[in-house]
């Protein structure tokens, strides 16, 4: 398990190369180790060398081909360019899963109780994504919503009077069915004035729209069409998980 004292560390890399401070991988591993004596941080030279090249892996910094032809017969110094993607990642902060320790504690923060089981889909679903493997992704993700879907329908299931629900959990049932009974409970909820006003506007806007976008890329990957799952699709889709587990485990809290 990651420390404290190394996401300190990874931060201020993050810090160094959102702010332009440095040029060369040398400047910022100089940069980050002085940030850490300012602070009191001991300096873990593995930790930010692993940092550093898992950002250049997963695409968000860059080391440009000219550079290279540039240090023939001299020390190699690889300058750094940080891509537009990497910006906006990176501008993210703990929202952003290239960071995986950082954004899975956010999401744990932003849920009264979270659920060892979805964490664990959706830590696989990160490490997935960092290594390029978006169908994989893309199926793990969608175990992740899934799980959180079927913890709201027990909690629905409990406080309607309908046993609908609680005769469907009982047996398989395909999740795509089990949510519309969810969302329709939800929606008579919102009818009678029973929902706050910002779980009712978020039912549409997110909850349908989160789902929809996270079993529509687990259908795509997890069968053998052959479709392709981009980059961006894999990213989306765990940009929004942090908003749809929240607000999921605030209406399992209402009900």
């Amino acid at each position: 398990m990651p420390t404290d004292n190394h996401a300190k560390l990874r931060r201020f890399v993050d810090e160094a190369l959102l702010k332009g401070y440095v040029e060369t991988v040398r400047q910022l591993l100089e940069y980050a180790k002085n940030r850490a004596k300012e602070e009191g941080v001991a300096v873990d030279s593995s930790v930010l060398l692993e940092y550093w090249w898992g950002l250049a892996r997963i695409g968000l910094v860059a080391i440009p081909g000219e550079d290279l032809s540039n240090q023939v017969g001299g020390p190699f110094i690889p300058k750094l360019h940080l891509t537009d993607r990497g910006r906006r990642l990176l501008e993210l902060g703990e929202q952003s899963p290239h960071n995986p320790s950082r954004y899975l504690n956010a999401v744990r923060d932003r849920v009264t109780q979270f659920d060892d089981v979805a964490i664990t889909y959706l830590q696989e679903a990160v490490e997935a994504w960092r290594c390029a493997l978006h169908r994989s992704s893309a199926v793990m993700l969608g175990c992740a919503c899934e799980r959180i879907v079927i913890l709201l329908a027990e909690s629905v299931a409990e406080s309607s009077s309908s046993g609908k629900l609680r005769k469907k959990l009982e047996k398989r049932v395909y999740i795509s069915e089990l949510f519309d009974d969810i969302r329709k409970e939800l929606l008579q909820l919102r009818s009678d004035k029973k929902l706050p006003r910002e779980l009712a506007d978020a039912l549409d806007r997110k909850l349908s729209a989160v789902f929809d976008h996270a079993r529509g890329l687990r259908n795509q990957s997890g069968h053998p069409t052959g479709e392709e799952v981009f980059a961006e699709d894999a990213e989306a889709g765990l940009l929004l998980f942090p908003g749809f587990y929240e607000l999921v485990d605030k209406l399992i809290a209402h009900v």
